[in-house]
C-alpha cells in the first residue's frame, strides 16, 4: 500500500519543486524587464491601472501576475519610493496581512510612503447599530443590490466573510486601530490616519475611492 502511493508522492513534490522554480524563473524575468523603472505599485488592484503605478494581483490583467497569499513581493530591499493598496488586505488572513505589511516596509525606500485603504469595521458596524437602511440597500446601476444579503444583519456579515474577488473571500475585518498595529510593529516610523484624498503622494484623487465605508491609512518608513 506504501509503496503504491510512493509515485504520487513524488509527482506531487516534482510538481511543487517545477512550480517554484518557474516562479523564481519568472521573477528574474521580470526584474529584468522591468529593471530600475519601477518606483511606484499598487497591490491588488485587479483591473485598475493607475498612472506611473505597477499593478500586482494574481489575475493576468495585472502589470505583474503574483499571488499575495503565497509569495512575497519580487522587489529588492529599499527599492520602491510608494505602495498603495485599496480595498484589499481584508481578503487575506491576519497572519498574512501582517507578512504582507512586513514585505512593503522592506521594499520601501528610507522615507517611502505606503497608503491602505480599507473598509472600516467602525464605520460600517456604527450603519448597523443604527439601522442604516439607505446605505445597506444601496442599488448598482444594473439594479443589482450593491451588498450582499437579503437583510441588514446578513449584509453587515458579509464584510467579514463575503465578496468573493478572484476565487477568495473577505477573511478578515479591521478598524484604524488594530491595521495601525500592524504598521507599527512592522517598522513604520509614522503611521497616521489620512483624510480621504489627503495625502503625501501626489495624484491621491486617482488613488482613494469609496469614503463612505473606507478609512485610510498613511505610513512613513
Amino acid at each position: 500500500m506504501t509503496k503504491r502511493k510512493q509515485p504520487q508522492k513524488i509527482r506531487k513534490t516534482a510538481s511543487r519543486i517545477i512550480g517554484w522554480g518557474k516562479y523564481c524563473i519568472f521573477r528574474v524575468k521580470q526584474s529584468t524587464r522591468l529593471g530600475a523603472d519601477i518606483r511606484r505599485i499598487n497591490l491588488c488592484g485587479g483591473q485598475i491601472h493607475i498612472p506611473g503605478y505597477l499593478n500586482i494581483d494574481i489575475g493576468h490583467s495585472a502589470d505583474l501576475p503574483v499571488d499575495l497569499s503565497k509569495r512575497n513581493l519580487p522587489f529588492d530591499d529599499e527599492s520602491i519610493e510608494v505602495v498603495v493598496c485599496m480595498s484589499a488586505i481584508n481578503y487575506f488572513t491576519y497572519t498574512r496581512a501582517a507578512e504582507i505589511i512586513r514585505e512593503v516596509h522592506r521594499v520601501l525606500q528610507r522615507g517611502g510612503i505606503a497608503r491602505f485603504g480599507v473598509q472600516d469595521l467602525e464605520t460600517i458596524a456604527a450603519r448597523y447599530l443604527n439601522k442604516d437602511r439607505e446605505f445597506f440597500f444601496q442599488k448598482l446601476p444594473d439594479g443589482r443590490d450593491r451588498f450582499e444579503g437579503p437583510t441588514i444583519g446578513d449584509k453587515f456579515a458579509a464584510w467579514f466573510y463575503g465578496y468573493e474577488s478572484g476565487g477568495s473571500t473577505c477573511k478578515y475585518f479591521f478598524d484604524f486601530d488594530s491595521l495601525a498595529f500592524l504598521f507599527h510593529k512592522a517598522g513604520f516610523v509614522i503611521v497616521e490616519k489620512s483624510a480621504f484624498q489627503s495625502s503625501r503622494i501626489s495624484g491621491v484623487t486617482q488613488i482613494d475611492n469609496r469614503s463612505e465605508q473606507m478609512f485610510f491609512l498613511e505610513a512613513v518608513k
